[in-house]
């Protein structure tokens, strides 16, 4: 008898623990649905265009399999893709596909001649992305996971292109 009362009150503890989990889970996820990301109102913002971020990516897979880089037209293609990325709401898919031209525009920037050099090979990974659409696989997550995802890597490629910049000016 004793033995079912300790187990009817392991089972309740159990629920109620469950019961808890189950609240802050839905609180933690709802926390991450209602992040909104302070955007900064740069004059340097353009309209995405989806015709253009098409032909950058064709570019850029192109430049990828030569051995010399033009290193003007890659910052080029960076700024360009950060000015859309700079428009565009995190978590749709023109801020998804922006944010990974970037990041592979930043990856050939710090390539070498080498054709198996690692960002080349990240960049091509990149182009993957930017060209898949989010939710299908090779896709990043839709929405607002998704979204803060994209805009942890666009922050990284801010801090990316900085140091490639202080880099450059240092020589």
């Amino acid at each position: 008898m004793r033995s079912i009362f300790t187990l009817a009150g392991l089972l309740i503890v159990m629920v109620v623990v469950l019961i808890l989990a189950t609240r802050q889970t839905r609180q933690d996820l709802d926390a991450v649905k209602s992040v909104t990301f302070a955007t900064q109102n740069d004059a340097g913002a353009r309209p995405f265009d989806d015709l253009a971020a098409s032909r950058l990516a064709q570019r850029l897979r192109d430049l990828a399999g030569q051995p010399q880089l033009p290193l003007d037209e890659l910052r080029e293609a960076a700024a360009r893709a950060a000015a859309w990325a700079a428009g565009l709401a995190p978590g749709t898919a023109d801020y998804h596909t922006a944010v990974n031209l970037r990041g592979a525009a930043d990856e050939l920037l710090a390539a070498s001649e080498s054709l198996t050099d690692p960002h080349r090979v990240k960049a091509r990974r990149l182009l993957d992305q930017a060209e898949a659409v989010p939710g299908s696989p090779g896709g990043a997550p839709p929405g607002p996971i998704g979204g803060i995802r994209d805009k942890i890597q666009d922050l990284q490629q801010t801090h990316q292109e900085q140091f490639q910049e202080t880099e450059r000016e240092q020589r």
